[in-house]
């Protein structure tokens, strides 16, 4: 139930079959989580999906408060603080994905120089090696973010293959919208927030 929550409140407002894509489970499952949340009062029904209420976001918050208490908090500390060693990394390399500051005046980048996207991609991938161990310890203390890993691999796979929108499209499941899951799962597993981890220079 946590992890179909989670992925409405990441999202927002959002239907059964995005929660279903996010999150791995099936089709029976998910709407059967969704319904008993809406019959709980804890989520509505909006013309573009499901959202929390405030009563769902606080229940929410208590099962993640259920779900720490299993947690080497120490442990999960240690692995936010070693996100957060590569997050700047990871937003610089998005800033330069969609702007080009190596050329005499600064533009949108137009995707247009293959060697130049080629070697941001290449900056991703070592990214996402160096990263990997980073959300395999996440997993390990926190299980349910397993499906994570599989997200980042498939976006990767996309822009591998030629789509670039799956570097940084907020529309998709690209390798940025995965990241700033993560990295909202991370704060929340430390009982952190995003403000205040904005406010400390780890915002996304």
């Amino acid at each position: 139930m946590l992890e179909i929550a989670m992925a409405l409140r990441l999202k927002g407002i959002a239907g059964s079959d995005v929660i279903e894509e996010i999150t791995g489970q099936d089709t029976a499952t998910v709407e059967s989580a969704l319904q008993a949340m809406v019959q709980a009062e804890h989520a509505q029904e909006t013309p573009r999906g499901l959202r929390l209420l405030p009563e769902g976001k606080d229940w929410v918050d208590e099962l993640l408060d259920e779900e720490r208490q299993g947690i080497d908090q120490a442990e999960m500390e240690r692995v936010y603080e070693d996100f957060c060693s590569q997050n700047d990394l990871f937003k610089q390399l998005v800033t330069d994905w969609q702007v080009r500051t190596d050329i005499e005046e600064q533009t949108l980048n137009d995707h247009l120089d293959a060697d130049y996207d080629a070697a941001i991609i290449n900056r991703l991938e070592a990214l996402d090696e160096a990263i990997r161990p980073v959300f395999e310890q996440a997993v390990e203390l926190a299980p349910r973010l397993g499906r994570y890993i599989d997200r980042f691999s498939a976006a990767f796979l996309k822009l591998q293959s030629g789509d670039g929108s799956y570097l940084a499209s907020p529309l998709k499941d690209s390798y940025h919208t995965v990241w700033f899951e993560m990295h909202e799962e991370l704060i929340l597993l430390c009982g952190r927030n995003r403000a205040d981890e904005a406010a400390a220079g780890r915002g996304a």
